[in-house]
């Protein structure tokens, strides 16, 4: 009698770094969600607001004159901070 071959399992170091790849993808997916929910201005955003370049907002942000977080790739800045600072 013949044995059909068995999906070897996953070693248990294996399934952990699933696992972790898993709830990373789902914490990436919650935190792009929370972003988007309106609490921060994207580049782009800013850009138009102020009527500044890239390079202009590069330098501001170096300069630390802004505060921003970045998540991955992509940077945002709170809509607070303009909301104070447009006000004065």
């Amino acid at each position: 009698m013949k044995k059909k071959p068995n999906n070897p399992p996953l070693y248990d170091e294996e399934l952990m770094h699933t696992v972790l790849d898993i709830f990373s993808e789902i914490l990436d997916t919650l935190r792009k969600k929370q972003i988007t929910d309106s609490q921060y201005y994207d580049s782009a955003d800013v850009k138009r607001l102020l009527n500044i370049s890239d390079s202009t907002l590069f330098r501001i942000r170096k300069s630390q004159n802004i505060p921003y977080i970045k998540i991955g790739k992509k940077i945002y800045y709170p809509k607070s901070f303009f909301n104070t600072a447009l006000k004065k």
